[in-house]
């Protein structure tokens, strides 16, 4: 059943398992890893995947695991910040009846793009087991990086087992609810 559920709901956020594999090619580019295959979405598990060289440098499989988490992130809520924008005065509770009468197409499109992003965002179990490997486990790594490390990857996968409590679902609503109350008003500051 849970894997049926978390199929349609790629399925349903399809955008955002493309950014997310994009984001590990765009930085396998910037760390110079050859990037053998890639499969931006499928009606399987998983949703895509980046096949690339094996990556000897931790830095580099750092950058190409947390990618998605970076460009997930900002374009998300870059996508949808103009119509959430618009929200930014409502509570949760006069939300839903203005939501209708104060938001038009386009703008109920860019928070569906934004959402769906940012579902993505989180990077798997697989690039935690990756950084592992080759961060952690890894004797060439000096101790103080892998003690920096190691609750970054503790947290990807925490991330990662969180989707079963739907934890993706609430990064992205609480980051669309954040941006909209946050970002206009230090918007205005700047150029007021």
């Amino acid at each position: 059943m849970f894997y049926v559920l978390r199929t349609l709901i790629s399925v349903l956020t399809f955008p955002g398992v493309i950014v997310h594999e994009l984001a590990h090619q765009i930085f396998c580019h910037l760390c110079r890893v050859p990037v053998y295959k890639v499969k931006y979405f499928q009606f399987k598990n998983p949703p895509g995947y980046v096949i690339h060289a094996a990556v000897d440098r931790p830095i580099a499989n750092f950058a190409i695991g947390t990618g998605p988490f970076l460009i997930n992130t900002v374009l998300g809520v870059s996508i949808a910040l103009p119509a959430t924008a618009k929200l930014a005065d409502h509570s949760i509770s006069t939300l839903f009846s203005t939501l209708f009468s104060t938001l038009e197409m386009m703008d109920f499109i860019l928070i569906y793009l934004g959402f769906a992003i940012l579902m993505h965002a989180f990077p798997s179990k697989g690039d935690a087991q990756s950084m592992y490997r080759s961060i952690v486990k890894n004797k060439r790594v000096n101790i103080l990086a892998k003690i920096l490390a190691l609750p970054i990857i503790g947290l990807i996968y925490l991330g990662s087992l969180g989707s079963i409590i739907w934890l993706d679902t609430i990064y992205a609503i609480a980051l669309l609810k954040l941006s909209a109350s946050l970002l206009p008003p230090l918007w205005d500051s700047l150029l007021f």
